[in-house]
């Protein structure tokens, strides 16, 4: 009986102490960004943060480049509990949040800015019920940025330069359907098999940002660049549902920070490369091509309707988000009217 009674203070006094001491919280963070570039610096300037405001009873890991595996296995574990946090592309989210998929319909968004103004005040709330519907919580947008086109054998001018041509896709409803529409083949593969895919002849050919290209070396596996912009692509900082139930309020706050203020910095820390990264393309011996208005005007017209089409396939709340998209996009164009 005595050793009984012992035992059950015993335990009580553990528990206490557990509460009282606070249990360290570990954060595996996955994301397919590689090092040495903004994104990478902003994880850097996160985790340095929440170290300093729990006092380092919450660390984050940083899993660079893809070493959690690609966007999709990373989402997955995300979901599951198994990875804590996560970077990841709109395209990649748009495996489990459908409605992502309209983000990414080519030529949606005519700028940086306004893609900023529709993003931060129409879809903001909305994606955040939508992510955590599917398990996921909705830190801030981040961003890839403008897509282009590379390739081995030729440039690319016109969207018939496109047909037949053996295309890496992301793994994603609206890439396909747009590689689909000019003609190309497109084949899906996980980041970290691009470029085996592009040195041994599986594909000859890509769309990715300046900055990604160089910083996953993609670059070294092509002659030609066309600066096309036909999609812009957001990101989003995200935690795991699963993981973020069992964490007290406090631990959420510092996790948390500052939500989507973190957007206009990150960025900014992106765009700000700019031509530099056009420099470091052509200092590699790559022919680049910026399409002129005309040639840009004929992409478009050239998957005239396939808007409609991509959101009446998704499903879900895919309209809604749509006509979000033109609200905004009218709002930004009539407050643009009143400077």
């Amino acid at each position: 009986m005595f050793l009984k009674k012992f035992l059950q203070l015993l335990l009580i006094v553990m528990l206490f102490s557990s509460v009282a001491l606070g249990k360290a919280v570990t954060v595996k963070f996955g994301t397919v960004a590689p090092s040495g570039t903004p994104w990478a610096d902003t994880l850097e300037q996160i985790k340095k943060r929440v170290d300093a405001e729990s006092k380092g009873n919450i660390k984050i890991n940083v899993y660079l480049g893809g070493q959690l595996g690609g966007e999709l296995e990373i989402l997955n574990d995300i979901r599951r509990g198994r990875i804590q946090g996560g970077g990841l592309t709109s395209a990649a989210l748009a495996s489990v949040i459908t409605e992502m998929n309209v983000l990414e319909i080519p030529f949606i968004f005519e700028s940086y800015e306004e893609a900023d103004f529709v993003l931060d005040n129409y879809l903001l709330e909305p994606f955040k019920k939508l992510f955590l519907d599917k398990g996921l919580v909705f830190v801030s947008w981040a961003e890839n940025g403008w897509r282009n086109i590379g390739l081995k054998g030729k440039l690319v001018k016109t969207p018939m330069d496109l047909s037949g041509v053996k295309i890496r896709s992301q793994e994603s409803q609206t890439h396909l359907a747009f590689w689909k529409k000019v003609n190309a083949s497109a084949v899906p593969i996980a980041i970290p098999e691009v470029l085996s895919a592009l040195q041994t002849g599986v594909v000859e050919g890509f769309d990715n940002t300046a900055l990604f290209t160089l910083a996953a070396e993609w670059h070294t596996a092509i002659k030609y660049y066309t600066v096309s912009q036909h999609i812009y692509q957001p990101a989003a900082v995200i935690y795991s549902k699963k993981f973020w139930d069992g964490l007290s309020e406090a631990e959420r706050k510092t996790l948390m920070g500052e939500g989507n203020l973190l957007a206009p910095p990150s960025r900014k820390s992106v765009r700000t490369l700019g031509a530099e990264l056009m420099d470091v393309l052509k200092s590699s011996g790559i022919n680049v091509y910026t399409l002129s208005t005309r040639e840009r005007d004929a992409f478009k017209n050239s998957i005239a309707g396939l808007d409609n089409e991509i959101v009446k396939n998704l499903g879900g709340d895919s309209q809604k988000v749509y006509n979000l998209i033109l609200e905004g996009k009218a709002a930004f164009k009539k407050k643009g009217s009143k400077k």
